[in-house]
């Protein structure tokens, strides 16, 4: 986690922080020396580098205070960012991807399993034969292995065959649920030769 920022706190509880150092990623032997700086300080007990997480984790005495211990290791050239001043100021940095604009739902996962499938079947659309629909396949696919565990009189280890029908059956209606929609708006629609 870089951040442009010199030092930020990444993690902390009683007696361990782990701080985050930009600086460690540019130099292995460096951070070693940073590391062996840091256990030199009074309050702290042990200290950790992490050259490639570019992190320092600091074990120090419970009964000192954080904001202690954080002035001790500002002496560190590289950690002199710990002693600017309040915790809060050495706050993460906010993450760089947000998370999901709608909570888990089964809802949303049927939409993202939809939107797989359709990137899916376009990506499918290069290989021969065009018509293979995998809204068609995968359904047919989980129905079929239940089947099959009937002829076989269920194979160890192998999901029970009346799950396999149901989730095949499952997915049919989710992933053709606008397939399936239209056919009954078309078949309860009256032809032209009825008034209605």
């Amino acid at each position: 986690m870089s951040s442009d920022r010199g030092v930020f706190i990444i993690h902390c509880i009683p007696g361990r922080v782990r701080l985050g150092v930009p600086a460690l990623r540019r130099d292995r032997a460096r951070a070693a020396e940073i590391a062996e700086l840091a256990r030199a300080c009074p309050s702290v007990v042990d200290a950790r580098e992490n050259a490639w997480a570019a992190s320092l984790t600091v074990e120090h005495e419970p009964d000192v205070p954080l904001e202690a211990v954080l002035s001790e290791l500002a002496h560190i050239p590289e950690l002199s960012g710990c002693g600017c001043g309040s915790l809060d100021e050495l706050a993460p940095p906010p993450p760089r991807c947000a998370g999901p604009v709608e909570p888990p739902s089964p809802g949303r996962t049927a939409r993202l399993v939809v939107k797989a499938v359709d990137r899916l079947n376009a990506a499918s659309l290069v290989v021969p034969p065009p018509q293979v629909d995998l809204k068609l396949v995968i359904p047919g696919l989980l129905v079929g292995s239940g089947l099959v565990q009937v002829l076989l009189r269920r194979t160890p280890g192998a999901p029970h065959w009346i799950t396999l029908v149901k989730y095949g059956f499952d997915a049919f209606l989710v992933l053709n649920h606008g397939r399936i929609q239209g056919f009954v708006a078309s078949a309860g629609a009256p032809s032209g030769g009825e008034a209605g």
